[in-house]
């Protein structure tokens, strides 16, 4: 599917459906884009204090998962970081070679990078799995232009509606699908996998 069909409408109802709020995300906007400028460039810090240019150096020709999350998410973020973790476990050394994990924070306001260094290492996240977080406005932008935001403002402002998903895709074969959070994580292994090797 290609990149600006799947980001302007598909992944806005794939994230209403896993959140149980479908009905409130069949009406986000297709943005008037070219494929190669959907996933914006903006600027980010992982969680080694290190800068990225989101698309150019994170994503560019590359297999991704991506997903946002908080460290103070009460339920959601920390059962999908423990199921991404699993992923990556399944995944082995292909993490951080050929496939890469990117979690966003949706308080980029808050998390610095050393709180998500903190994170990170709670989880036991080994290399190729990136905790990103950045100017506000930037990755409030990065948020809506790769799907995690609702056409309804009042179901927009509960971050922890954005927090069940997980897009994933190839850039350079320009075909990207997403996924519940919470799904068995052999089959978003198995998944991904297929994406690398197509």
């Amino acid at each position: 599917m290609q990149r600006r069909m799947f980001f302007a409408t598909g992944a806005a109802a794939l994230a209403g459906a896993a959140t149980g709020g479908a009905d409130r995300v069949w009406g986000a906007s297709a943005p008037a884009a070219s494929t190669h400028s959907i996933i914006p460039n903006v600027r980010v810090l992982d969680q080694d204090g290190r800068e990225h240019r989101f698309y150019d150096g994170l994503v560019k020709d590359r297999v991704v998962l991506i997903n946002f999350f908080y460290t103070s998410c009460g339920e959601t973020c920390p059962l999908v970081t423990e199921n991404l973790r699993a992923v990556q476990d399944l995944l082995g050394e292909r993490a951080g070679r050929d496939i890469f994990m990117y979690s966003v924070t949706l308080q980029p306001e808050l998390e610095t990078p050393a709180i998500l260094a903190d994170y990170a290492a709670l989880w036991d996240i080994r290399p190729g799995w990136k905790f990103l977080t950045g100017a506000p406005d930037e990755i409030e932008r990065l948020r809506r232009a790769i799907g995690f935001a609702s056409a309804d403002p009042t179901y927009d402002r509960i971050k922890d509606n954005h927090t069940g998903i997980v897009r994933y895709g190839n850039d350079r074969l320009d075909r990207w699908a997403g996924t519940a959070g919470l799904g068995r994580p052999a089959w978003i292994a198995k998944a991904v996998t297929a994406l690398a090797e197509a």
